[in-house]
C-alpha cells in the first residue's frame, strides 16, 4: 500500500499531543499509543484509507455510546455491538473485513485499559491520518468527526 498511514497517524498524534521527545520521560502520549498504531494500520491496510476512515468515525460514535452507558451506569452492550450498528452494511463477510474488525476490537480494548488514553482523540487522529494524501488532508474527512 502506498498510503503511509503509520507515519501520518504519528504526525496527527504529534500535532495533538506534541512531540513525544519534548516531554520525555513523562510525556503526554498515553502508554497504549505505541501499541495501538499497528492495529490502526491493519484496518487501513485491509480496507483502504477512505473506507477505514468511515470505520474510525463509526468507532468514535460507538465509543460515545459506551461512555454514555458507563456514565449513566446503564446496561452496557459493549463496543463491538455499537460498532457493528454504526458500521452497518459495510461489514461484509470477507477476510479483509474480519481482520479489520478484530483489529478495531483489539485496539479499543488496549485503549480502554489505559486510563491516560482518550479513545476520541485516537479515533479522530486516525480519521485525519486516513485523509492525508501526499501530506495533504482530505477536507471531507476532517469535517466528519466534528459532526459525529
Amino acid at each position: 500500500m502506498t498510503h503511509n498511514f503509520g507515519l501520518y497517524l504519528t504526525l496527527e498524534l504529534g500535532d495533538y499531543y506534541g512531540s513525544p521527545s519534548d516531554s520525555w520521560p513523562a510525556g503526554s502520549w498515553s502508554a497504549s499509543t505505541e501499541h495501538v498504531i499497528p492495529f490502526f494500520t491493519i484496518v487501513v491496510n485491509e480496507l483502504g484509507a477512505d473506507r477505514a476512515a468511515h470505520w474510525f468515525i463509526a468507532a468514535e460514535k460507538a465509543h460515545k455510546h459506551v461512555a454514555a452507558a458507563d456514565q449513566a451506569r446503564d446496561h452496557q452492550f459493549g463496543f463491538a455491538a455499537h460498532l457493528n450498528t454504526e458500521i452497518g452494511d459495510d461489514r461484509e463477510p470477507s477476510l479483509p473485513c474480519a481482520a479489520a474488525w478484530e483489529a478495531m476490537k483489539a485496539l479499543y480494548e488496549l485503549v480502554r485499559r489505559d486510563a491516560a488514553a482518550d479513545p476520541s482523540v485516537l479515533f479522530n487522529c486516525a480519521v485525519l491520518a486516513s485523509g492525508r494524501k501526499s501530506g495533504r488532508t482530505d477536507q471531507r474527512l476532517v469535517a466528519a468527526p466534528a459532526s459525529a
